[in-house]
This record gives C-alpha cells, structure tokens and sequence, in this order.
C-alpha cells in the first residue's frame, strides 16, 4: 500500500473518528438538555424547601412512585410534568416534586405545614401502576350563586380524604384520570365550575375500564368522590337538580357511607319536589351514624319547610348541641353556620328577637359575609334597633359595593338611626350606582323597592318624614 493510501486511509478514519465523536456529543448534548429541561419542568425538592401555598393557592406535591418490577419509567414525575404544562390551565395551580415519598404518619402534618391541597405517592411493577392520594380541601366552601336555592347542607360531610388508585401499566398517560381530577379540584376551589365540571367529566372517562376485584371498593370511595363534585356543579351551582339527582344517586350507590352523597342526594331530592325521599334517606343514614349533626340539621330544613316547627327547631338545637361539644375550629364554623340558617328559620317564622339572636351568635363565631351582615341588619331594623341595622348594613354594602340594595339599606338604616349626612351620601351613590343598570325593569325594581322602604320608615319615625320625601323626591326623578 502507498504512502498516499496510507495517509487517504487514516484521514478517512480519522474523519470517521470525528464524525463519530461529534455524533456523541450531540448525542450527549441532547440528552443533557432534555434533562436540564426535564429537571427545570420537574425539580424534586426536600419539603423544608418549597415556599407554603399563598392564600388562594392551590398547591400539589408529587413524590416518586417506588419501583417494584419491570421496566423503570418514573410515573410521578410524568404526572407533575403533564400537570405543569396542561396549556389551558397554566397558573391555575403550583406543582412541586419531592425527592422521597414521606411517612404517611407525616403526610397531614407537612400537608399543614405548606397548605397543600395534593399530595400523591405511588408504586408500579410490570402490569400495575397504584397511586396514593391525599387531599385536603379548603376549610370554607366555594361561594354559590346568588340565585342558589338552600343552604349548602350537602357541603357539610367533607373532610381531609385518603384514596388508594388503580391504574393498567400497559396504557398510555395510565394516571390521567387522576391528573384532570387534580385539575378539576384547582378549578372547583377557584370557583371556575364550568372548568372544573369539565376537568372532572373528562376524569371519569378516563377511569380504568376493568378493575380488578380487590382493587373495586378503593376506586369505588374516589368515583364517589367525583361524582359528588359533578352533582355539586350541577346541582347547587347550575340549577339543573333532575340532572343533580341522578349524579348523586351515583356517587351514593359507589359508597353509600358517604355522607356528602347523601346530604347531596336530599338536597337534591328537596329540590325536585321529592321531600319525603329526601327524609326516608336521611332517617336511614341517621341511623348508621348517629352523631352526624349535618344530618339533623338536613332534616331540621326539610321539616321547616313542611312547617312542623317544633320538629324543626329541636332539630337545629340537637346539631347546634352535637357541635358545640367539639371545639375544633371547622366545627366552631359550622356551628356559626347553623345558627345562621336558624336564625333565618326564626325570621321568616317573625321571631325577630330570637333571629337577631341567632345571627349575632353567627358573627360572634366570626362569621362576617354579605348574606349575614344584610340579614342582621334588617331584623335589627324590624326591631327598632337602628345603630345596630345601620353597622350591619354598612359593612354588607362594602363587602358589595357593586349591589344597589345593599347601598339603599345602608341609607335607610343610617337616616333611622339619625346619621343623615351619612344616609344622604349613601342614597346617592345607591341611586348613581342604579341609573348604571341598563334593564329597565331591574332599574325600576330597585328604585321601587327603595322608595316604599322609605314609606315603611316614615311610619316608624314620622318625625322623619321631610327628609325622608325629598330623597323620594330624588329617587323619582331617577327613576323617570
């Protein structure tokens, strides 16, 4: 062989050599980018070192799925990953991986200690894939429309909830079910419920089409779970309550311990003219828990509404009893919650003394929303008691300076308790915030229901009178 074929030789071997070696290293290149991606999408991080969730935040922890067999494929960290990077509900939630799957002794407390809504644990071998999931919801429902009817007895059963899931390894994204769960929890409790309804009816179709046996009660429990959140959205939040019964009739016939089911399920039935299934189902359940004070509270409704007072208001003072012998603060907001509506329940019987009561003992357990304030306010007006009406009435309309009668309430009550520059100012902005309604017909309504207020305090406080026509005066101008 020449000198020349030699040289040809080793260059070309040399430029293979190279060609190779650059191959590699793209090939390395690329594998580390992925993984810097992938670590970036992903860290996993210790818990004394993920920031606590903000107030509204809905935060989810994520450790790594323990491999038992077969081919290694980290499940935790697809499922963070797909949770991180779902486009249309980018923001909605904060996903963090662990490095280690904790104790489950410490789960509630590191779950309290950060005010994560989430956190999921799990184990895979060659044909299963199993998830723990851990969920904690808020201590305070999301708000219903104004136009819900009914108290929320059907929120009253939730706790802090474990499930145990199953999933075919053989299947692509096996865990989606849980992921678009997750998803439609960060809606729900951000009171997106079309979002979450829509999250959660893709959850069910993506549940494990045949389950094992042992595997059925556990998945049962979580399929009862989320079928409860869809009957809320339909129910309570939508109006659709035909639609609500059978959800609920669902979700009870997967676990029929579940009390949210049941509460859900008569609240339903309530609502659908149904009110003695509605009692049958909630006298069964008392019997397998007795101590439930959400279930003799249900009942106290119902029976109100039928008119068996007595009946009704014993059964207000059983779960205010049940309740006031656990101090947890939960249960001192649920109490605050029953004396609410049993406050209303004295109003609309016109007990006002005792109405006025009650809702003080509602603020007292630091109950201070819209609904209550309004209402405080306008039994206290009834009963002559004007200071009171006008701070109840003050602090309803700036927790909705958006609504015209609570504006016009405020006035009403700051002019009877003799506060007239006050009163003056809030007609006036009731009326400029009115003038902004573009239907007529609500215009007028609220403009109307103003103005015979005024008749009715002229009553009561004749010496009142002069003022009281010229802001009637001004509210027919208004008006039109």
């Amino acid at each position: 062989m020449s000198h020349l074929q030699t040289r040809i030789q080793e260059n070309d071997r040399l430029r293979l050599g190279l060609f190779m070696g650059a191959g590699i290293a793209i090939v390395l290149l690329l594998l580390a980018g992925a993984l810097l991606i992938r670590a970036a999408l992903s860290p996993a991080r210790r818990a004394g070192d993920i920031a606590p969730a903000g107030p509204d935040e809905f935060l989810i922890l994520i450790a790594p799925f323990r491999h038992d067999g077969g081919e290694a494929y980290d499940f935790g960290m697809e499922l963070a990953n797909d949770l991180r990077q779902t486009p249309h509900v980018l923001g909605a939630h904060r996903v963090e991986n662990l490095d280690a799957a904790p104790a489950e002794e410490d789960i509630p407390e590191w779950m309290q200690k950060l005010g994560a809504r989430v956190l999921v644990t799990g184990r895979y071998d060659e044909k299963t894939v199993e998830a723990w999931v851990y969920f904690v919801p808020p201590e305070d429902a999301p708000p219903l429309p104004p136009d819900s009817p009914g108290p929320p007895t059907y929120f009253f059963g939730l706790a802090p909830a474990r499930y145990h899931l199953y999933a075919p390894r053989g299947i692509g994204h096996p865990l989606q079910y849980l992921q678009y769960w997750i998803i439609g929890q960060s809606h729900f409790w951000r009171r997106e419920f079309s979002e979450a309804l829509g999250s959660f009816e893709l959850a069910q179709q993506m549940l494990p089409g045949q389950i094992p046996v042992e595997r059925r009660a556990d998945m049962d429990r979580f399929v009862s779970a989320l079928l409860w959140s869809m009957g809320y959205v339909t129910g309570p939040v939508q109006g659709d309550w035909r639609v609500a019964v059978d959800v609920f009739h669902r979700s009870l016939a997967r676990d029929p311990a579940s009390l949210p089911s049941i509460l859900g399920l008569a609240q339903a039935l309530v609502q659908t003219n149904r009110p003695d299934q509605a009692l049958d189902l909630l006298q069964a359940a008392l019997r397998s828990q007795p101590d439930a004070w959400q279930i003799y509270f249900a009942i106290a409704e119902i029976k109100g509404q039928q008119g068996a007072v007595e009946e009704a208001l014993a059964l207000y003072d059983k779960a205010i009893s049940l309740l006031s012998a656990d101090g947890a603060p939960q249960s001192q907001r649920a109490l605050a919650d029953v004396y609410f509506y049993r406050g209303y329940f004295y109003y609309e019987q016109g007990d006002y003394a005792n109405a006025l009561s009650d809702y003080q003992q509602a603020q007292a357990l630091g109950r201070e929303d819209v609904y209550l304030l309004s209402n405080l306010g306008w039994t206290a007006y009834l009963l002559g008691d004007y200071e009171t009406a006008a701070e109840a009435s003050s602090k309803a309309a700036d927790l909705a300076p958006d609504r015209p009668d609570l504006l016009f309430n405020k006035g009403l009550h700051l002019l009877a308790a003799g506060r007239y520059d006050e009163a003056k100012a809030a007609y006036e902005q009731a009326i400029q915030l009115t003038l902004t309604i573009d239907d007529t017909l609500t215009r007028s309504q609220y403009f109307g229901a103003a103005y015979y207020d005024l008749d009715d305090l002229a009553q009561r406080r004749p010496d009142l009178e002069p003022i009281i026509r010229d802001i009637q005066n001004e509210i027919d101008i208004a008006n039109g």
